[in-house]
């Protein structure tokens, strides 16, 4: 009854390098989620097949906005007077 639910689409990945599999596993107990969801959403993630994301996507959820960022967005408001010839 179990395997009804379940897909029976499976990969054997060998070689995997080393760091490649720290990080994996890092992100999977960090997120507090199965390791094989971990690995489906980063083979999703890496593909155009589920990417309807908007150009921001990546953004969301980055932990937000830093100070960086809030200078950078202040320094383009900045108006160049010499440079548009205002007085």
């Amino acid at each position: 009854m179990y395997t009804v639910c379940m897909s029976n689409i499976q990969y054997t990945i060998r070689n995997i390098p080393e760091d490649l599999d720290k990080k994996l596993r890092l992100r999977s107990k960090k997120r507090g989620e199965s390791f094989n969801k971990t690995l489906i959403q980063a083979l999703s993630s890496s593909t155009t097949l589920t990417n309807t994301s908007s150009d921001i996507d990546w953004f969301y959820g980055s932990g937000g906005i830093g100070s960086e960022e809030l200078q950078a967005f202040a320094d383009q408001r900045i108006i160049d007077k010499a440079a548009w010839n205002l007085k």
